[in-house]
Parts: structure tokens; sequence; C-alpha cells
């Protein structure tokens, strides 16, 4: 991409070489799937390539952790960057110390990194210390390191440019007029985040009001697992069941949205990580999914202490949905058995609350519906190749919620692979039971189709449930890989 990354590469494998540890280095085929010519290279586009050859270096590696050298002035663009398109306190907060890596983007095959990447790690230990600290220490050490020329072209992108204007020079306007490189004025963004440290000197206000951000990102996520914990019941694969009165004791509409997010981000069939599965952070549709959930849960708290007679008062609430592929339906929950009741009226007795429960919408093929929308996945040719190839174990993962394991050999394949390889017959990842959970399935061109495996779960008084595996399903494991954690 530039003519100093050979000289970069170079110092640090001298680098690694003198301090007695291993290096490795990766390089971009541009032209190769999944990388695009170079005529196609954009920042964006050079940004997910650069971020796959990092995960296939922790792959080969077997590393479950990077470490990051991103510092507290890395972190005060990256604030000034959100807060000018927008962020809360989520985008004001910056870069996490430590962050799962997540799944990627599903519209961009070298940013997709699936299973694998809910269990591999970012950290970055040097959030705190700023650049000048940072080359004073090398400089004092005699630590070699490199400079990237292109950070000093404030017309080459947004960063760059909001980096120019942060050393106190005239704003340049970046090249392009994409996403990424958005025409903003950032000043009023700049004394905001200064007015956030009145206390702090001029020179650290910025790095010190980011810091701030950060902490209250801790509380506010600390705050919505203490919620969950206590507001969750039992429920089916994949969902999320809320009791009301825990979610009524939340006040702090910043919570409110914080746990929104969390719910949805688990519950998605978007790459876990991926803003899409997080209804793109959009604050009035945060928003308005907790008008939903707080406005109807007092209401219907109210019909339940102040209501007479032996009547049913009626329940409000609606089913609704409000992006990143998940729909909430209100329920009755009975708590003595952990069931749940489909019904538009209030709890009856004691024993029964009302709740949501957040599930991934219904499959469907509409016309401009995104094929992820179909949770329907063909994994005959990739099975029929991992065989091919002598590999014992095939992954997929399906609808971005569950990870389905093959485990090959002769014996489990031979029934059907005749049909397989004359094309006659496929097998196929499909969604089974309102809550979307996988079953594979043997679809013939004729002749009966057959249900190889389906996903085992039991949750007593629920409907659907299967608590024992088909008799053939023994070389095929499924799991759910979301995480409800903050990070």
């Amino acid at each position: 991409m530039q003519s100093a990354a050979s000289s970069m590469e170079k110092t640090a494998t001298r680098v690694a070489r003198e301090l007695g540890v291993p290096s490795r280095s990766l390089k971009v085929p541009w032209g190769s799937h999944p990388f695009p010519p170079p005529s196609k290279i954009d920042e964006k586009v050079a940004r997910e390539a650069r971020y796959n050859r990092l995960f296939v270096g922790m792959h080969q590696s077997r590393a479950d952790a990077i470490a990051f050298g991103h510092h507290a002035d890395d972190q005060v663009e990256t604030a000034v960057m959100r807060l000018a398109q927008g962020s809360g306190v989520k985008g004001l907060a910056g870069m996490r110390p430590v962050r799962r890596w997540g799944m990627g983007n599903r519209q961009s095959d070298c940013y997709a990194f699936g299973e694998e990447g809910m269990h591999k790690w970012v950290v970055r230990p040097l959030l705190e210390v700023s650049k000048d600290r940072l080359l004073a220490t090398c400089e004092a050490n005699k630590l070699d390191y490199v400079n990237d020329p292109t950070n000093f072209q404030p017309d080459l992108t947004f960063r760059n440019s909001v980096r120019h204007i942060l050393s106190g020079k005239d704003p340049v306007i970046p090249q392009g007029s994409s996403s990424e490189t958005p025409i903003v004025d950032i000043q009023p963004s700049i004394a905001k985040l200064r007015a956030m440290a009145p206390d702090a000197r001029p020179a650290d206000q910025l790095r010190e009001a980011v810091r701030l951000y950060g902490v209250r990102l801790e509380e506010l996520e600390s705050q919505v697992t203490g919620i969950l914990a206590r507001s969750r019941m039992p429920s089916a694969p994949s969902t999320l069941l809320l009791k009301s009165a825990a979610l009524a004791e939340v006040t702090d509409e910043e919570v409110q949205l914080a746990l929104v997010r969390r719910a949805l981000r688990y519950t998605s069939y978007g790459p876990w990580g991926a803003i899409w599965a997080e209804a793109h952070g959009d604050h009035n549709v945060l928003r308005r999914v907790a008008m939903h959930l707080w406005s109807s849960t007092s209401s219907l708290s109210a019909l339940k202490t102040n209501g007479a007679g032996t009547s049913r008062p009626e329940d409000l609430r609606r089913t609704f949905s409000a992006g990143a592929g998940v729909i909430m339906y209100p329920v009755t929950i009975q708590e003595e058995r952990g069931t749940i009741h489909w019904r538009n009226a209030a709890p009856g007795d004691d024993h029964e609350v009302p709740g949501w429960i957040f599930a991934r919408t219904p499959p469907h093929e509409k016309a401009g519906a995104l094929p992820e929308a179909y949770a329907r996945l063909d994994v005959t040719d990739a099975l029929l190749d991992a065989y091919a190839a002598g590999r014992r174990v095939y992954a997929a993962l399906y609808d971005c919620r569950f990870a389905v394991r093959f485990y090959l050999d002769r014996r489990t394949l031979e029934a059907f692979e005749d049909e397989l390889r004359a094309e006659n017959a496929r097998i196929v990842i499909e969604a089974d039971t309102r809550w979307v959970l996988p079953q594979v399935v043997l679809r013939r061109k004729s002749g009966e189709d057959k249900c190889l495996a389906k996903f085992v779960w039991n949750r007593p008084g629920w409907k659907d449930i299967r608590p024992k595996p088909l008799r053939q399903q023994g070389w095929i494991k499924m799991a759910f890989v979301r995480s409800l954690d903050a990070i």
C-alpha cells in the first residue's frame, strides 16, 4: 500500500530478533479472494484487510489475544470523530481496553471471522499513556520505533484530518466524500470534550475527558449486567426472557439504552460485534425500543397494583420490532414453573408476572430481504470438500447464532454420499420452531426428505422442546455461540 511498508516490516522483524521473540509477517494477496484488486482499495478496504491478516496470524500462532499499541491520543481522535458523528457514551469512551474480537461484518468476506472471533480477544494496554510519553520512553531507553508517514497526510482520511486539527493546524478536507471521510466541523466536539474536564491542564483536558467517558461506560455496563442478572429467567435457546418488574427499577435513560443494545446484540442474527446487530447504535431506534419496554411496563404495573375485582385487566402491550433482526414479545411468566403464556392480559395471580422475550425475527423471503433473513444454509459442497481433504471436522456458523459441527468419517457420509455427489440431494441447515433453532435436513430432489439432526434443549413446560437427539445425529453437534457479556 505504501513505500514505507517494507522498511517498517524490516524494523519490526529486527527488533523482535534482538528481543529474542518470534515474529510473523503476513502479506495481503490483493486480487485474490476475498481481497479486491489494487485498483479497488480504499481506506476501509485496507483496514479490513489488515485486520484479516492479524486474525490469520493469531489463528496460525494459536494465540487467544492480540495486543494493540493504541495510546491516549488515539483515544482522543476516536472520541472526537464519534462525537462529531452523533455518538453517545459508548462511542465517546473510545476504544475498549479489552474486547472480544467478534464475528466481523457479513458484507465483507475478508472481514468475516465467524465463531472463532468469539474466542479471540483484543487488548490495548497503552490507552491511558500519551504519545509524547511513549516517544520519550523510547528515546530514553534507545528503543527503535517507526512512524507511519501516511499519518501526516491530513487529506487522506477523516482520522488524519482530525489529528491535523488537534495539533493546532487549519482544517483540511479529506479526499472523497464517503462515510469513512465525512466533511464535518469538529471544533464543537473538541469544545464539548474540554468542558468535560475543566479542572485538568489544557494539554490534558481531551485525554481526561475521554478517560471519564470510559469510566462512565464501565459503570453503565456494570449496572446493565446487574439488571440482567436480576431480571433474566430461563428461556428457549437464543432468546432472552426478562421480568418487567426488574426493568421498571431502571429510570436512567443511558442505562436503558445500554441494556437494549446488549439485548439486541445477544438475540440478533447479525454478526456479534457488528453495529447492525445493535440497531446501528441509532439513538432514535434505541429510544423507541426503550419507550415500548418501559412505558408499557409502568402502565401494566399500575394495573396490577390498582386493579380491582375478579376480571383480569387488559394488557395493552404489543409485539414489536425495531431493527437488528430482533422481535420483542410481551408475555406473562408463571414464576413457579418458569413457563410463559402468550396472552394479551395482565397477570392473573401472585405467581404470574409480566415480562418480555427478545427473539430472532421469523425467517422470511420477502423481496429485497437480505439472504441471511432466510435462515437457510446449504453446506453440501463445503462438507464434501472437507471430507475429500481428509478433515475430521467441518464447522458451520448458522445464522450467526449457532455453531454446527459435522464429525466426518466414511461411516457418517456413506449412506447418502452418492446422492450428494450426483446432486440429487443437498444437506441444508434451516429453521426449526418459532425460535429459529437449527435443524439439519437432507433435501432430496425426489423421494422423502430426511431430518438428520435437531437442536437439543429441554425447558419443562415450554413447547417444541427436544430433550433427546435424533437416533442418527451423533455425528452432528450444535451449540449457541453468542455472548450476553459486556465485551
